[in-house]
């Protein structure tokens, strides 16, 4: 027997034996009763014309198997996944909104006065009026199967079919994940920092690129106070300008520019003031909606950043961008599933948090080659 058809047996029984020991109390219970049906019948209709609105995460449970095959992919979309941390990296919070350190001026470079009077406090630090506030915002993307598509791919075959229909999706779905958080860190980049006059023509044989990256990294080694931690990001169309560039070749190649069509990263970074950690990005993206013509763009246009970026980043590092996200997930935690109210389809959904922010001026200079 039901749970509800025990209750309302139960109700019915009760009323039965008020009814015998006072009819009055009975029928005013009764009209109670029955007004008490006619609204749980009406609230349970009106929660089925509901039902779970698509996307609704109170709807979806944990799937343990699609996590673990999602998070193995990450290996798999490096050069996308990678360019967004060397330039935002992750940094854990414990709640959705707080303080973080923000390095804008050299004063917040000066050291501590770390000295301590017997029996006196530790010296603190301090939030002070130049610190800012992130704020993460709920982020989410999800990714459906039809009935139709179980179907056509045999899932009334065995589990096997399903299993390699759902993981189809998943990768298509990290994929978006991925592609859309690198935009969207390129994006806040790129409009946050101003390229520095009169560099970036390496296509100029007259021009020397490494002279210019190197006065640079001068510059941001006394901005950060160290030479650790700083990495060249350039888009792959800067890249291949300074790799021809007659003058770059004669100083990477020492004097065999006549010999070699080009120089590689490692020889440019034999060439450098100190040596950093290069990376040439090639991440495209396109800029229509579907059913439009296509208009592929690179996230970095010809950009070369040069930017101190700490892994495994706190609040208070000063590395020039930071992705604050809720928890030590990051932005990719669980894959979570489920059913459509009228069973048509099934759905696997991420969500996260997260707030893109700028969180030095001083550790990032931008380059746009010409």
């Amino acid at each position: 027997m039901k749970i509800n058809q025990l209750k309302f047996l139960m109700g019915a029984l009760l009323w039965l034996a008020l009814a015998i020991w006072s009819p009055l109390v009975a029928s005013v219970l009764g009209v109670t009763w029955l007004a008490l049906l006619d609204l749980a019948k009406w609230a349970a209709g009106k929660s089925r014309s509901l039902g779970a609105a698509p996307g609704a995460l109170g709807a979806a449970t944990l799937n343990y198997q699609l996590t673990a095959y999602a998070q193995g992919l990450w290996n798999d979309i490096q050069d996308v996944i990678g360019l967004a941390e060397r330039l935002a990296p992750t940094t854990p919070v414990p709640g959705a909104s707080g303080q973080f350190k923000k390095f804008d001026d050299k004063n917040s470079f000066m050291p501590e006065k770390t000295a301590r009077q017997l029996g006196g406090d530790p010296v603190l630090i301090a939030f002070n009026a130049t610190d800012d506030a992130y704020n993460c915002r709920p982020q989410a993307l999800e990714v459906r199967v039809d009935k139709e598509e179980d179907q056509a791919s045999g899932h009334d075959g065995g589990e096997v079919q399903q299993n390699l229909l759902d993981q189809g999706k998943i990768k298509a779905l990290i994929n978006k994940v991925a592609l859309s958080h690198v935009v969207d860190v390129t994006t806040t980049v790129l409009n946050a920092v101003n390229p520095v006059a009169t560099l970036g023509q390496w296509s100029n044989p007259d021009v020397d690129p490494i002279d210019q990256i190197n006065s640079q990294l001068l510059v941001l080694s006394q901005n950060c106070g160290s030479t650790q931690n700083v990495k060249i990001t350039m888009d792959i169309t800067a890249w291949n300008a300074l790799r021809l560039n007659p003058k770059a070749k004669a100083r990477a190649l020492f004097g065999a520019a006549s010999s070699l069509a080009s120089i590689s990263t490692d020889q440019l970074n034999a060439s450098l003031i100190y040596p950093c950690d290069i990376m040439v990005a090639n991440v495209v993206y396109d800029t229509t909606r579907l059913n439009q013509a296509p208009n592929k763009v690179r996230a970095l246009q010809s950009v070369c950043l040069l930017h101190y970026s700490v892994p495994n980043a706190t609040i208070y590092d000063p590395s020039a961008f930071k992705t604050f996200t809720v928890g030590a997930a990051g932005f990719l935690g669980n894959v979570r599933t489920y059913l459509a109210p009228n069973q048509l389809w099934r759905a696997h959904l991420v969500d996260w948090s997260r707030d893109i922010h700028q969180t030095s001026s001083l550790s990032m200079v931008r380059i746009n080659q010409t």
